[in-house]
């Protein structure tokens, strides 16, 4: 996002930074119980993004409680820590709504009232645990976010009628594709807009990300990081938006990963950023910038390569997965991945501008025609759910044999 008067109208529906570090206080840790706020497309496929939602309830239609804790009695981002498994409460859920279409989605949040927002459930780890990797802790931009901007901007960014509850997609990005394919929950920090450093105060970059999760962590029971599989994609929006220098976002990469080290981290998945000029946003921009862009995604791939091997080298499980590859094998041979157009936004946008994050947009003619599951971008600079679909396939490939799971 650049400067301007929608940063200005965004920091004020935003008074505070996403992941600031609020101390818990009012009794943090306090037993006690939450509703469940059950989320579903409504829509039978991938092209109608718009979601409803249900309280989860009892089979005798009394409302379903989870016990647990929360992590703050003040903080607008908040988490709910319970022993029940996350699978117990996701088939609360499916019961209470009945839906059975492969495009319903159905995901589910820790929520004291109706007008609360959506929190994670955290299921806290058993004192006996395997040494297998028992979770999925992501950090990183909008490729990965999965709501957390939405809370911060009061579910008015980006548009839910537009983009699939909170994500920059039409349904599920690709950790949440990652989580289903090996079973496990996942726990997301990474937020929409960010960079290395956090930006206009309130896009908390991946310094606060990380900095956000080992203080949420204090309040987790028997939690152990080296049973934790956490993904970590960020640069983007360095390169796009912020005009930061190679070397700048270099720098945070490794102290990010040095950071989760320290903090017993051991199985890291880090993924190169795809080459973004091949983005339909880039329409609308100057050749030069494209070239620009283009130019420090390479170069700080080198370098994102080069540290992981570093890691590696130092005993540390890094999996590196190489986005670039894989996008540019998606464009030369679309055909090989289900792809329909390669090149165009299935919204209806013809400009590069993040106000139309605020609007409702209908599918163009093409899209509408094809379906969204054939386009590989659903707006002007994100990808459809079906890329991030392949992207979490080919990512689960790689990660299948390096990690224990």
């Amino acid at each position: 996002m650049k400067k301007s008067v929608l940063t200005l109208t965004l920091a004020l529906l935003c008074s505070q930074n996403v992941f600031a570090q609020d101390q818990p206080t009012l009794d943090p840790g306090k037993s006690t119980y939450t509703y469940v706020r059950c989320w579903y497309r409504s829509g039978a496929t991938h092209d109608e993004a718009s979601t409803e939602w249900k309280w989860a309830k009892n089979s005798d239609g009394s409302y379903y409680t989870v016990p647990g804790y929360w992590y703050s009695s003040v903080s607008p981002m908040n988490m709910f820590f319970t022993d029940v498994g996350q699978e117990t409460i996701k088939q609360q859920c499916k019961q209470t709504l009945g839906i059975d279409h492969n495009a319903a989605d159905i995901t589910y949040f820790a929520s004291d009232m109706r007008y609360s927002f959506n929190h994670s459930f955290w299921t806290n780890d058993k004192s006996n645990q395997t040494g297998k990797i028992n979770k999925i802790v992501s950090f990183g931009d909008s490729i990965s976010d999965t709501g957390n901007i939405f809370n911060a901007f009061q579910w008015r960014f980006p548009n839910p009628n537009s983009w699939f509850l909170g994500h920059f997609s039409n349904g599920f990005v690709w950790t949440e594709y990652l989580a289903q394919e090996k079973h496990l929950p996942l726990y997301t920090w990474a937020v929409g807009g960010a960079a290395g450093e956090t930006e206009y105060g309130f896009l908390s970059g991946i310094h606060d990300q990380v900095n956000s999760y080992l203080q949420y962590m204090t309040m987790a029971k028997n939690y152990n990081p080296q049973n934790t599989l956490f993904t970590i994609e960020f640069g983007l929006n360095d390169f796009i938006n912020y005009n930061r220098t190679v070397a700048e976002v270099s720098k945070d990469f490794t102290t990010a990963l040095t950071t989760l080290f320290k903090n017993g981290a051991e199985n890291i998945v880090v993924l190169t950023l795809p080459d973004a000029s091949i983005a339909p946003q880039f329409k609308y921009s100057t050749p030069e910038h494209a070239q620009e862009v283009s130019a420090k995604i390479k170069q700080f791939n080198q370098y994102v390569t080069a540290e992981a091997m570093r890691f590696r080298m130092e005993g540390h499980n890094v999996a590196l997965f190489d986005s670039m590859a894989l996008f540019n094998d998606m464009t030369t041979t679309p055909a090989k991945y289900g792809f329909h157009n390669i090149k165009d936004a299935c919204l209806n946008i013809n400009r590069s501008s993040s106000k139309d994050y605020l609007m409702s947009h209908a599918l163009t003619n093409d899209c509408a025609s094809y379906g969204s599951d054939s386009y590989m971008f659903w707006g002007v600079t994100h990808p459809t759910t079906h890329t991030h679909h392949i992207l979490a396939e080919e990512v689960a490939k790689k990660v299948s044999s390096q990690f224990n799971f």
